[in-house]
C-alpha cells in the first residue's frame, strides 16, 4: 500500500491541482478499507460444533490445510477463535506430535500430525485438534522455482507484483502435484491423519515417532460409527478430504464389508450417521476439471433416498459438506448443486451448503474497489461471521438472534426426503 501511495503522491506533484489532492487525500486516509458485510447461506440445516461438544464423548477435529506452504502450529488462530467463543480456557501445555510415514514404504515421511486438547474449566466437555501438515511433500518441487524470488529477478518487479508473484509460486505448484504425483502422497497423508485421528485418544496418540496407522478398514468402520468427528479443511484440504472419505466407501465395498453379520450393527450405525465438513475456501470445482468422474454419481436418489435401490450401500445417512467462499477470493468457488450430483460421489449423501461470506475488506480510492487476493483466500480462520457459523451451525438459525443479525439464511428443500429424520 505504501508503494501506491507513493505513486499517486507524484502524480499530485505532476497536476498541480489543489482540489484533486483534497479528494485524494480524503480517499487514501478516510476511504482507505471498508468493511464489507455479505452473509449468506445456501443451503442445509446442519449442526455446529457446540452440538457435538457433550459430557460423555470427547469430539475430535481434523484440519486439513490446503496450497501454499504451512508449517505445524498453522491452525492455532482458528483453534483460538473457535474455544473462545465455545467456552474452552483450558489448553494442553504443548501439543503433542508425529511424523507420519508412508504405508507403502514404511519409511518415506509424508507429513506431522499435531493434536492439541481443549477443554473447559470444569473438566465437563473437551475437543482433541488433529492438524495436518502435509507442506514437507511438495517443497522439494518448489524448489525448482526457488530462482524466481532471487534478486536477479524481482528487482525487476514492482514491489505489489513481486508480492503476488511469491504468493502464487508458493500456491500454484501444489494442486499440479497432487493431482499427478503418481505414488499420492499427500492423499496418503490424508488417509493417515484420518486414521490416526479414530485411532487415538490423548493418552495414547504416539508421541515424536515415525509411524503409520494400524487400523483395517473393519476396524475404521466402527470408529467411524463410534466416534464424535468433525473435519475442517482450505482450499486443496477439500479435496484431499473427500477422496480419503472416498476411498473408505471403495474399501468397503471391495472387501465386501456390506455383507459381514459380525459388522452389520456398526455399518447401520454409520450409515444413519452425519457428519459435517467445514470448507473455507473450497476448491473442489477446480480440482475436477481434468478429473474423471466418480465412478457412483448422479445417483443420490438410488443411494439417500430410504425407498432407493441402493440405500443399503450408502456411506453416511448426509455428509453436511458447508463451503465458506469470499466472492474476491480469486481461489476459491462455491459448490453448484449440479456440481455436487455429477461430481461427488452419491455414496456419501452429500448435503451442500454454501456460505458466501466476505472475509476481506475493500479498499479504495478514487472511488475504484481493490480487495486484497491474499487476505481474501487466507482470512477465513479469523472471521468472526466463519467462526460463529461453525461453532453454532444452522439448526436452529431462526432462533439465534445473534446469526439472524449477521447473515440471511435460504434453505433448499430439494432432497427433503433423504434429509428427513
Amino acid at each position: 500500500m505504501k508503494n501506491i501511495k507513493y505513486i499517486l503522491l507524484i502524480l499530485l506533484f505532476l497536476t498541480g491541482c489543489h482540489s484533486f489532492e483534497q479528494e485524494l487525500a480524503h480517499d487514501l486516509v478516510a476511504n482507505t478499507e471498508q468493511t464489507l458485510s455479505l452473509c449468506k447461506i445456501t443451503g442445509f440445516p446442519y449442526h455446529g460444533i457446540k452440538d457435538h461438544l457433550n459430557q460423555k464423548q470427547t469430539l475430535k477435529v481434523l484440519m486439513i490445510h490446503g496450497i501454499g506452504t504451512h508449517h505445524p502450529g498453522y491452525s492455532m488462530p482458528l483453534q483460538q477463535n473457535l474455544a473462545a467463543q465455545i467456552g474452552f480456557n483450558v489448553l494442553s501445555r504443548v501439543p503433542k506430535n508425529m511424523t507420519l510415514i508412508d504405508k507403502a514404504d514404511q519409511k518415506t515421511p509424508i507429513g506431522n500430525l499435531r493434536v492439541t486438547l481443549w477443554e473447559n474449566t470444569t473438566d465437563s466437555r473437551q475437543m482433541l485438534f488433529y492438524e495436518l501438515t502435509w507442506s514437507e511433500i511438495t517443497q522439494p518441487y518448489k524448489k525448482i522455482l526457488s530462482f524466481d524470488m532471487t534478486e536477479e529477478y524481482t528487482s525487476d518487479r514492482v514491489p505489489f507484483n513481486n508480492t503476488m508473484k511469491g504468493f502464487l509460486d508458493n500456491l500454484l505448484p501444489d494442486p499440479m502435484i497432487y493431482l499427478t504425483d503418481p505414488h499420492h502422497l499427500i492423499l496418503h497423508a490424508g488417509q493417515q491423519a484420518f486414521c490416526w485421528m479414530l485411532a487415538s485418544e490423548w493418552e495414547t496418540f504416539p508421541t515424536d515417532k515415525k509411524t503409520n496407522c494400524p487400523l483395517p478398514t473393519t476396524d475404521i468402520v466402527g470408529k467411524m460409527a463410534d466416534e464424535n468427528i468433525l473435519f475442517i479443511t482450505h482450499s486443496l484440504g477439500s479435496e484431499i478430504l473427500t477422496d480419503t472419505i472416498v476411498s473408505v466407501a471403495d474399501a468397503i465395498e471391495s472387501e465386501q464389508l456390506h455383507q459381514s453379520p459380525a459388522l452389520s450393527d456398526k455399518i447401520n450405525k454409520l450409515q444413519n450417521k452425519k457428519l459435517t465438513v467445514f470448507m473455507m475456501a473450497n476448491q473442489l470445482p477446480i480440482l475436477r476439471i481434468d478429473k474423471p468422474k466418480p465412478r457412483v454419481h448422479n445417483q443420490i436418489a438410488a443411494y439417500c433416498e430410504p425407498n432407493g435401490t441402493d440405500y443399503a450401500k450408502r456411506l453416511f445417512k448426509g455428509l453436511n459438506i458447508v463451503a465458506f467462499t469470499d466472492p474476491n477470493d480469486i481461489l476459491s468457488y462455491e459448490i453448484p448443486q449440479t456440481f455436487a450430483d455429477t461430481y461427488l460421489d452419491s455414496r456419501l449423501c452429500p448435503l451442500v451448503s454454501n456460505v458466501t461470506v466476505n472475509v476481506a475488506p475493500e479498499m479504495a480510492a478514487f472511488g475504484i474497489g481493490v480487495v486484497n487476493p491474499i487476505t481474501a483466500h487466507t482470512a477465513y480462520d479469523t472471521n468472526k461471521k466463519v467462526i460463529s457459523l461453525m461453532v453454532s451451525g444452522t439448526e436452529n438459525f431462526k432462533a439465534d438472534t445473534t446469526l439472524n443479525h449477521m447473515c440471511r439464511m435460504i434453505s433448499l428443500k430439494d432432497n427433503n426426503r433423504m434429509d428427513a429424520d
